[in-house]
């Protein structure tokens, strides 16, 4: 009998590459959580095989039949939803809590959490980053109710995919969409911190079978803190990654002195870029709690690859040059590229 699945956030891109990659296998039944079932993402995962039902991550009886009858659990909450921007209200880890004791009522075995840093404690005090301290508290809680068989947590490197929107290139100095006036694709960001070594993830090529591996054999993961991580790389490599690629001319301008001088410009969702800077250089490159390292997503990924079957050239992450030339490459990159303003 398939065991089943129940994802919080199965219409997210976390949740949504988790529940791409175990509707690929009989072994699992999958379970997507919305709280608009008749939304447009919500039906497109019914329709791939999934099972979509309707619950409020803040309303606990909801949430108890949501996770009825499963054997795993998923949950990524998502830090930039309106409800946790109001100082005065709710916070995630209010939501993550009534989550976690759901599905311990509901029974569930084995859960995975999309978690974060604790970066208050990480650079003692001097990078306060909401929405990481507030998953690795969920993380705390979920750790110290001792009720699940298997709980493992899992850290995302920085989204491959965050290269694709072309409304905030512009911030970053215009890679990958727009060439300065010197005809270079330039990245403006911080220096990373600490040897410069980078944690990259590609949630739609990777992210999903990552954690899929860690349902087929839980137990060997019980307790680990999971790198997220697709490929390592500074952002000097990157730049030859996008360039060996494209055959364009990319270029790496650090900001200086420090993560202090990255600007904002008044957009809300830059500010965890900026502390997220600050957090690498303060800690000598750290963005989980130890040094990113990649040979556990390349086993998850490997079992994955194994259960379902897939050639050899697809048990292996995507590497950043694999990835720029899929989305960059010959195929989708235009030879006259726009140029920054």
């Amino acid at each position: 009998m398939a065991m089943r699945i129940t994802i919080f956030g199965a219409t997210g891109n976390q949740g949504g590459s988790v529940a791409r990659s175990l509707l690929q296998n009989p072994t699992f039944q999958v379970r997507g959580i919305s709280r608009d079932p008749n939304s447009d993402t919500s039906k497109k995962l019914a329709e791939q095989g999934a099972e979509v039902v309707q619950a409020n991550g803040f309303n606990f009886d909801q949430m108890v039949a949501a996770f009825q009858d499963s054997w795993g659990a998923f949950v990524n909450i998502n830090s930039d939803d309106e409800v946790f921007q109001n100082n005065d209200g709710p916070t995630e880890f209010d939501m993550g809590k009534i989550i976690i004791d759901a599905a311990i009522k509901a029974g569930v075995q084995c859960f995975v959490f999309s978690s974060g840093p604790p970066c208050t404690e990480m650079t003692n005090g001097e990078v306060q980053m909401k929405a990481m301290d507030m998953k690795y508290k969920v993380e705390q809680y979920a750790r110290s109710s001792e009720a699940f068989q298997t709980f493992i947590p899992i850290g995302t490197g920085w989204f491959l995919e965050n290269f694709l929107s072309k409304e905030v290139a512009p911030v970053f100095g215009g890679f990958p969409h727009f060439v300065d006036s010197e005809g270079y694709f330039t990245f403006r960001v911080p220096n990373w911190g600490g040897d410069g070594y980078v944690p990259w993830l590609s949630i739609s090529d990777d992210f999903g079978d990552i954690v899929h591996g860690i349902y087929l054999d839980p137990v060997r993961w019980n307790g680990k803190f999971v790198h997220g991580v697709s490929d390592i790389r500074t952002f000097e490599n990157i730049m030859m990654d996008f360039n060996h690629a494209t055959g364009s001319m990319a270029r790496f301008d650090p900001i200086l002195p420090d993560w202090k001088s990255f600007d904002t410009h008044g957009i809300h969702q830059l500010e965890d870029v900026k502390l997220m800077f600050g957090l690498a250089q303060i800690t000598g490159g750290r963005y989980f709690e130890k040094f990113a390292e990649i040979e556990t997503a390349f086993i998850l990924k490997q079992a994955t690859a194994e259960a379902l079957g897939w050639p050899q050239k697809k048990h292996y992450l995507v590497t950043t040059t694999e990835w720029f030339d899929a989305r960059f490459g010959s195929a989708g990159f235009s030879n006259t590229p726009e140029v920054s303003e």
